[in-house]
């Protein structure tokens, strides 16, 4: 498989694992690959001070992905609150 098929099916995967979630992979302000997660819900204070953070941006996808665990973690005592959907954007 080429590269962009693998990507596209990373990216698809994704985004079944993880539906809070907006997921591109593009380019970043040097011209570099890069992958970016942007979480679709309101963060609360009390998730900012748990280390919840809106975006994530990584070179690549293995990085990214260890990078959702750690925001997994940390979203984890959070589940059973109500959380506000933001708008979803579908560029970097």
């Amino acid at each position: 498989m080429n590269p962009t098929t693998v990507a596209h099916l990373r990216l698809s995967a994704l985004r079944r694992r993880h539906p809070a979630y907006e997921f591109v992979r593009g380019r970043d302000e040097s011209g570099q690959e890069c992958w970016q997660a942007r979480l679709c819900v309101e963060i609360t204070p009390p998730m900012r001070a748990a280390g919840v953070v809106e975006v994530i941006q990584r070179p690549n996808h293995d990085l990214l992905v260890y990078e959702l665990y750690r925001q997994e973690v940390a979203l984890r005592p959070f589940h059973a609150t109500h959380l506000n959907p933001l708008p979803r954007a579908y560029a970097i």
